[in-house]
């Protein structure tokens, strides 16, 4: 798919001057997603989500037609603005028409001011649509399909077994250039009394809360959080020691804490978490001469039980605790 997605762009750049690029898909006429993009001789595939409301792509997804606006940038791609700008280009706005001329996708495309495509170009471009619009529409079902296959359907972190396999590749990525990762195990305390006293809808209500809460405190698209069981959460953080995870650990302990989770009538619930933190390796320092330092990797099995048993050890203390095996 991804290929297919440049083969699409290339044809675009191509046929627009080789001038930056932007293709997007639309979920409705005021949301929709950058699937990719050309800019300064590179391809770009984001797969961000982007709002179309109050802007000229609202008018492009509505009216079905083509058209040119002032341009500005956008994630370094160009995007079209109703207020003139000083960019020096313009933006040629193309709906993508699927079989059901349903609009699928916008394909904005910079032009120089004063300088636009020529006519047998804008033809080209136009015969070609039909074909874009189809590439776009198998990337969304492409992204839908990859969602379902590795996302948790009610928390929308990654699975258990998607993270497994992620786990597996970050012990190979450190056992041939080294480094060292931390493992962080997060539990909702006492979450049997929430679903007992409000209902299971509310616990998952709590559980999505959390799971955003979780998410936004992370480093996006390098740690890697995972729903792994029922009201329990890993968290991989590659490039990441102990002393660094417990610092990120206690901040999600605190937010957690001072977060205003309630029911959907505006009763207030108290949530807490415990959390155990591992990392990949052991290190034992020796009373010698040479003060000398053995590190020896634990196995994934090995580094599991040890955030659980952190876990364990947090719950004992009294629960709100975050617990490290050093």
């Amino acid at each position: 798919m991804e290929q297919l997605l440049k083969q699409a762009l290339e044809t675009i750049v191509h046929l627009g001057n080789d001038k930056p690029v932007a293709l997007l898909s639309v979920k409705d006429k005021y949301d929709g997603m950058v699937v990719g993009g050309w800019v300064k001789g590179e391809f770009i595939l984001p797969s961000k989500d982007i709002k179309f409301k109050g802007t000229p792509l609202e008018k492009i997804i509505t009216t079905k037609e083509a058209h040119t606006y002032p341009g500005t940038v956008m994630e370094s791609l160009p995007f079209p603005s109703y207020k003139e700008t000083n960019s020096g280009f313009t933006c040629l706005c193309l709906p993508l028409l699927g079989e059901n001329k349903k609009v699928k996708g916008v394909a904005v495309i910079a032009q120089k001011r004063g300088d636009p495509l020529s006519s047998d170009r804008l033809q080209a471009l136009s015969t070609l649509t039909p074909l874009i619009a189809a590439v776009v529409e198998a990337s969304i079902e492409a992204e839908r399909l990859i969602k379902l296959a590795t996302r948790d359907g009610l928390t929308e972190l990654y699975t258990r077994h998607y993270f497994e396999t992620r786990l597996q590749e970050e012990f190979t990525r450190v056992r041939r250039h080294g480094g060292v990762f931390s493992l962080l195990m997060v539990d909702v305390d006492h979450f049997k009394q929430i679903n007992d006293t409000c209902g299971y809808k509310e616990g998952n209500r709590v559980l999505q809360e959390l799971a955003k809460l979780l998410d936004n405190s992370i480093r996006n698209e390098i740690d890697i959080p995972c729903r792994y069981a029922g009201k329990k959460f890993l968290l991989l953080l590659p490039n990441t020691d102990v002393d660094g995870a417990y610092v990120l650990g206690d901040r999600i302990r605190r937010r957690c804490e001072q977060h205003r989770f309630a029911t959907q009538q505006g009763i207030p619930l108290k949530v807490t978490l415990s959390i155990g933190i591992a990392h990949n390796v052991d290190i034992a320092h020796h009373d010698d001469d040479n003060n000398s330092t053995d590190i020896q990797e634990v196995s994934k099995e090995e580094l599991i039980h040890r955030a659980d048993l952190m876990l364990y050890a947090a719950k004992q203390a009294g629960r709100n605790q975050v617990m490290v095996w050093w």
